[in-house]
């Protein structure tokens, strides 16, 4: 993880009709920004930066649908706290499917060896979904939320104390985008998505990541 700002500055100079009450508060904002940009440096953290330099900086992963093209955006995730493994390589071109049943709280009936599947949140806990995908033969599991408005609060995914390990990444996915995600693959009659996860958006602004409209980072 690194540290991509992209800022142009430019030293004004000042005449000697310009007071010292003046010149204080723009010194001292230069030496607040200064301060900001070396904690981020320090802390070795993501950050995006919007053309407006509205900086957008969490540890997130992201994937990207590829397929249909009505869904064709960036997407945001946030891995399970305790349980699950990572990504070790990037999947290309890959399917997303939809958990049938949607809550995967039992076994799946349909087939996802080799694929993402797709799961509602709700009914039994996040790690009992991800074991039954993992079981199912998926590479990850994707939990969207059930509340359908969310736009923006990430869960925090823990364990459930069953001491059940699992060996696929389990991410959270905001309700809004799970919905129409959803609703768009309903649309035109498919169980799923192509999508390439995970994707890297080190130093892309908000407009180049392709967010989806509906949703907030």
């Amino acid at each position: 993880m690194g540290l991509a700002v992209y800022e142009e500055m430019s030293l004004l100079r000042c005449t000697s009709t310009i007071s010292a009450t003046l010149i204080f508060p723009v010194i001292f904002t230069y030496y607040i920004l200064a301060t900001t940009v070396a904690v981020y440096v320090a802390a070795d953290i993501e950050i995006a930066t919007a053309p407006d330099e509205y900086i957008v900086f969490e540890e997130s992963l992201y994937f990207e649908i590829t397929w249909p093209a009505s869904l064709m955006y960036t997407y945001k995730l946030k891995q399970a706290r305790d349980f699950g493994t990572r990504f070790d390589k990037i999947y290309q071109k890959v399917e997303m499917v939809l958990a049938d049943p949607e809550d995967a709280c039992q076994d799946l009936y349909n087939d996802v060896p080799g694929s993402v599947v797709l799961i509602l949140r709700g009914g039994c806990s996040f790690l009992t979904k991800t074991k039954v995908a993992e079981r199912a033969g998926a590479l990850a599991a994707i939990i969207a939320d059930n509340d359908e408005s969310n736009d923006s609060i990430m869960i925090d995914m823990v364990s459930d104390s069953t001491d059940r390990v699992v060996n696929i990444p389990s991410f959270f996915l905001v309700g809004k985008d799970g919905s129409m995600i959803r609703r768009q693959l309903y649309a035109i009659r498919s169980d799923h998505a192509i999508i390439n996860i995970p994707v890297n958006l080190t130093g892309k602004s908000i407009v180049e990541a392709k967010r989806p409209p509906w949703t907030i980072w």
